[in-house]
């Protein structure tokens, strides 16, 4: 368990025991199995998550960006001038 021995839980117990009291160790325990226990049933019950919502298929999506006539590159909305091949984007999309 974890790499302790006999002896090493034995110290961790009496040094819980000094810290915390005589009284209050059972406390701890059961209030530390109960919320042991609650997270395994919340992890069990997990359900996957939902699908990312698909597209309409009658929707419509917009380019990113402009294209240019002359050689067909998208460019960025707010560019005036193609990327690639350097000539003037018209003003409208």
């Amino acid at each position: 368990m974890f790499g302790l021995g006999m002896p090493e839980l034995l110290v961790i117990l009496v040094i819980a025991l000094l810290v915390f009291g005589a009284g209050r160790l059972p406390e701890i325990g059961s209030s530390l199995g109960r919320a042991i226990k609650g997270f395994k049933e919340t992890s069990e019950k997990r359900e996957p998550e939902p699908p990312e919502p698909k597209e309409a298929k009658g929707e419509v999506k917009e380019p990113a960006g402009k294209t240019c006539p002359a050689c067909g590159r998208t460019a960025q909305t707010d560019a005036q001038f193609c990327p690639g091949c350097g000539k003037k984007l018209p003003e409208s999309a």
